[in-house]
């Protein structure tokens, strides 16, 4: 008790003082209440500086807050755009279901339901801080998992996507992260029950976003290529995942089957999505105007058929036209392959970035840091290729279907952590590299100089 409280009344010039101050900076948790200021004051400068009448800083997510006001209010997972009071599967569940305890537990009413969800989703990225550290400890160093995690706090994109889009790529970023320090945990374990935690965690990462499971294969792989150098039993240890993995998504499977109508794992809307991403009117991303929540036409051919009808059409038209046009269709998926690494589309589109004048800034800022990660997922794959391959899978696999569906920062976003995690390895052996190099060229000017000047 005594030194408890001799630490505590320490002066602030004291040398315990500056240690513990200095171990604290040098701790994720530092960086994790450095990432908790600097979302709270940009969601207080949000709402502070808005203008009723104009929203400029309007949060954007129409479908996930329809659906948790219809659970709250008791009318079960519907009504995912006005005027469809129909039972749905549009979204995956868990964001609604989550957002829905804004009014179930907090009262909220829908002025606030936004804010709530501001709130929600920025929880979500600031503890992102510690898989990030967890993650760039154990494959590079601890300094670098530290600068990835001081990285998180500020990293503009990391600050906007919580507020301004009500949707699940926060949560689906940290799932992510989560499930990348588990596989590399898994490694060494062998507990049915850390093996089970993984399974249903990849059953709430699929119910999240279910494109996060194209992973999985990958990632199984590589964990059982992993266990099987150090000879460690792994049969029984998947199948327990996989078991794990199939009871978390059926009851929710069933629920689609039953009262959505046909076969559904998780959503019913991806037809819909490569057919605006991939019709006769599509330019340079997709076609948004076509969506049924804005469209009178498609709306009365969705409620007409039916979700899963009507998806399967989109889906049959959507291949027809890739078939009729691949050479317009490796166009549109260059397009998107540009716009999910430099945000072109969000920088002319975006409301937070139009409203803050920050359009090429958003651009450049956007490429650079792509280009950065990349050269640090180089400079990873070419030192430790085994323990890099999990954040390669992430950074190459995870974007694919954006590419041919249609592409937003804000489906790039899961894979925003291990991109900061490459870039500040790629600016940390980028320095090295360029010491090396100015160390070399300056002992071989004063080598030079040395030996003086040479005559004929």
């Amino acid at each position: 008790m005594h030194s408890g409280r001799s630490e505590l009344n320490a002066p602030l010039d004291s040398p315990r003082f500056r240690f513990s101050f200095s171990a604290f900076l040098h701790s994720p948790s530092a960086a994790v209440l450095a990432a908790f200021l600097v979302r709270f004051l940009a969601i207080w400068f949000s709402r502070m500086h808005e203008d009723v009448p104009h929203r400029h800083f309007a949060t954007v997510g129409m479908e996930a807050v329809m659906i948790s006001h219809s659970l709250a209010t008791g009318q079960g997972f519907a009504n995912p755009f006005p005027h469809y009071p129909y039972v749905t599967a549009w979204l995956a569940p868990v964001y609604p279901w989550l957002l829905s305890l804004s009014e179930l537990v907090f009262r909220l009413d829908s002025p606030f339901v936004g804010i709530f969800a501001a709130f929600l989703n920025s929880f979500f990225s600031v503890l992102t801080c510690y898989p990030i550290y967890y993650l760039g400890k154990k494959i590079f160093s601890a300094r670098i998992g530290l600068g990835a995690a001081w990285l998180w706090a500020f990293l503009p994109i990391a600050v906007i996507m919580p507020i301004e889009w009500v949707w699940d790529q926060s949560l689906s970023a940290l799932l992510l992260a989560l499930l990348l320090c588990f596989t590399y945990y898994l490694r060494e374990s062998s507990s049915a029950l850390h093996w089970s935690a993984y399974g249903l965690l990849w059953g709430v990462a699929a119910l999240s976003n279910p494109t996060l499971c194209l992973l999985l294969p990958f990632l199984g792989l590589w964990l059982w290529l992993q266990r099987r150098k150090s000879h460690r039993p792994s049969l029984q240890l998947f199948a327990r995942l996989a078991l794990f993995l199939a009871l978390a998504l059926i009851p929710w499977t069933l629920r689609n089957w039953i009262e959505v109508g046909g076969f559904t794992l998780v959503k019913s809307n991806l037809g819909l999505e490569l057919w605006l991403g991939n019709n006769p009117k599509v330019t340079d991303v997709f076609t948004l105007y076509y969506h049924p929540s804005g469209n009178y036409r498609e709306y009365r051919l969705l409620v007409l058929k039916g979700e899963p009808a009507y998806n399967r059409i989109k889906a049959h038209d959507a291949l027809a036209f890739i078939q009729a046009n691949p050479g317009t269709f490796f166009k549109l998926c260059f397009h998107r392959f540009v716009d999910t690494w430099t945000g072109k589309y969000d920088s002319t589109d975006d409301t937070y970035v139009q409203t803050l004048g920050i359009a090429e800034i958003y651009l450049w800022f956007t490429a650079a840091f792509s280009i950065v990660a990349f050269v640090g997922l180089f400079f990873a794959l070419r030192t430790n290729p085994w323990e890099s391959l999990p954040l390669a899978f992430c950074l190459i696999l995870f974007p694919i279907p954006y590419y041919v569906t249609h592409s937003s920062l804000r489906y790039r976003h899961p894979i925003d952590p291990m991109l900061t995690i490459v870039a500040v390895w790629g600016v940390s052996r980028s320095w090295v590299f360029l010491s090396k190099y100015a160390q070399s060229f300056s002992s071989t000017a004063t080598k030079g100089e040395r030996q003086g000047p040479v005559t004929a």
